[in-house]
């Protein structure tokens, strides 16, 4: 690498320590990023390839790792540290404001579930185990598909509850195409888990789809059909029966 290059650098991280990054350009705070992953190249051209390629940094970290490996002088080292970034935030805003998020309303779960789901362009579940306070005690990714479809096994949502010692748990996925109204499967899933979880002693409290800015409850779909308003039941405060009786109504 050219002293100019390396005086560069210095000065942008310099720049970063005095100032933060309120006034680098998105290029700017890229090639910072990258410096990490490429020690001796001129990252500036990578860092603009790649927002040209991708539109924005929310597309970027975003893509799929395999689109990300195949621009030109973006290999799986910078592809890695990209796909890092966005983990690390959610893992960083997860250890502080998720771990005391209390769920006790439909609207607060939607707006928990978007915290771990919004953006991500592949189907992912979670399962998020709550205390007797419906505080969130621990949250679990348990897998990650296609834009479609992500696959699901009963047994690891009864092993994070049996581990946590809960006795209620939510379930989160999103649907990347935009709708979140659920599919057949969904709702089959959704029985699946309440047999599962009867015999354990744990309840269910809702099954969440978030499809971008929208949301889908399982239980605000009981509470429409029993004649509640919309804004009533996204204020509703979760009571044990309602999903039992989603389960009852499809048996």
């Amino acid at each position: 690498m050219s002293k100019i290059h390396e005086g560069h650098r210095q000065r942008l991280k310099k720049r970063f320590i005095t100032e933060g990054l309120a006034s680098f350009e998105d290029h700017q705070a890229l090639e910072l990023l990258l410096f990490y992953a490429l020690p001796r190249k001129d990252t500036n051209e990578i860092a603009h390839k790649l927002l040209d390629t991708f539109g924005s940094m929310k597309n970027m970290f975003e893509a799929d790792i395999d689109d990300l490996v195949n621009i030109d002088g973006v290999g799986e080292h910078v592809a890695s540290l990209v796909k890092l970034i966005p983990e690390l935030a959610t893992r960083y805003w997860f250890t502080g404001e998720q771990q005391a998020f209390q769920i006790t309303s439909i609207e607060s779960a939607a707006e928990f579930a978007k915290s771990l789901l919004y953006g991500k362009p592949a189907e992912h579940f979670y399962i998020a185990c709550l205390d007797a306070a419906y505080k969130v005690k621990s949250t679990r990714m348990l897998s990650k598909g296609t834009p479609s479809e992500t696959p699901v096994y009963i047994r690891h949502i009864a092993e994070s509850a049996f581990r946590s010692g809960t006795d209620k748990v939510l379930i989160a996925h999103n649907h990347p195409g935009g709708n979140p109204a659920p599919s057949q499967k969904d709702i089959k899933l959704t029985i699946r888990v309440m047999e599962a979880m009867e015999p354990l002693g744990v309840t269910l409290v809702d099954h969440i789809i978030i499809a971008n800015d929208r949301s889908f409850s399982f239980v605000a779909k009981q509470l429409l059909d029993n004649n509640f308003t919309h804004e009533d039941a996204l204020r509703a405060h979760y009571s044990s029966g309602v999903m039992t009786d989603f389960y009852k109504d499809r048996k």
